[in-house]
């Protein structure tokens, strides 16, 4: 169900994107009991029933996310005032309230400014909130305490409830205060390279000095590399309507695989042909399939040179 074959010990990005996904997904879908009663359980079978639910949750929580994100990025793209203020404030009706969160991540990656995503329900608002970096998001919201019922977080992420009807005063007070505290030049994106490293340096031997730095996360980011005039050799390929395949190589290396998740509209507008040459940003993975597995490039930013 997460697609792991045991064949390998589990990594700190199994954990954080295939079994926590699944587990965090009950709590998300209000029926967070499904895993005590996992972690608990003796039985291998009643275990492979449960973990079964899971993943079915961890579907719907997924389309539950696609279908705010979907309604958030409609009314962006409709309401150009929405649009242009520093610190995005959306809601909608009857949004599920356990995707609000992830929602309010994606619009952070895609419109590059801190966003508070709240779902609206029999007068009551129940929010989340997701920063970037230099906008401590607490603080901020800190200057309309007034407004909660309760509210709670730190520089990076935030909870919060308050009666609908003050939703409208949220975001103006926000976007002023953002606007005292950001310029244009804030919402443009960045990312730390650690080193550069030259696609005929890649092997198994690196990715595995690698793990032994794990597990990743804040006050220990994952390696990130920058590798130049890398050549595209096929076309782009789209997976699952919004994934990017690539194949990638350079004079001296043979071809290596990669990945762009969730850049599927970034690269058609991108345009990219086969014989392309790309910067490339990017981290290191293994795919396990058994078929067409290996080491495999995660992207995470290009330009196209030539």
């Amino acid at each position: 169900m997460a697609k792991l074959n045991g064949k390998r010990p589990l990594s700190a990005g199994d954990i954080g994107f295939r079994i926590g996904p699944r587990i965090n997904a009950a709590g998300r879908m209000d029926v967070a009991r499904s895993v005590i009663d996992l972690f608990s359980t003796k039985d291998p079978a009643q275990a492979r029933e449960i973990a079964g639910r899971l993943d079915q949750l961890n579907y719907e929580r997924q389309e539950a996310e696609r279908q705010v994100l979907a309604a958030i990025i409609e009314r962006m793209d409709g309401d150009p005032g929405l649009r242009a203020t520093y610190c995005t404030v959306v809601e909608g009706e009857g949004w599920h309230r356990g995707v609000v969160g992830i929602a309010a991540s994606r619009v952070v990656e895609r419109y590059g400014r801190p966003a508070l995503v709240i779902s609206t329900q029999d007068g009551e608002a129940h929010g989340s909130g997701r920063s970037i970096r230099g906008f401590h998001l607490l603080n901020a919201i800190e200057t309309c305490a007034e407004l909660f019922t309760k509210y709670g977080g730190h520089a990076h992420a935030c909870g919060f409830s308050l009666p609908a009807e003050r939703v409208p005063e949220l975001r103006q007070r926000l976007d002023t205060y953002a606007r005292l505290h950001l310029t244009e030049a804030d919402f443009e994106p960045s990312l730390d390279i650690h080193a550069e490293l030259p696609l005929h340096q890649i092997n198994d031997a690196l990715f595995q000095t690698l793990q032994r730095l794990e597990p990743f996360g804040l006050g220990n980011p994952e390696p990130a590399f920058v590798a130049y005039a890398v050549k595209l050799m096929a076309p782009p390929r789209l997976i699952q309507e919004k994934h990017i395949a690539l194949k990638l190589a350079s004079e001296q290396s043979r071809t290596h695989k990669a990945m762009a998740w969730r850049s599927a509209e970034r690269f058609a507008q991108s345009q990219l042909l086969a014989g392309d040459i790309l910067d490339i940003a990017f981290t290191l993975t293994h795919n396990d399939h058994p078929d067409f597995g290996g080491l495999e490039l995660t992207l995470r930013d290009f330009r196209k040179t030539n």
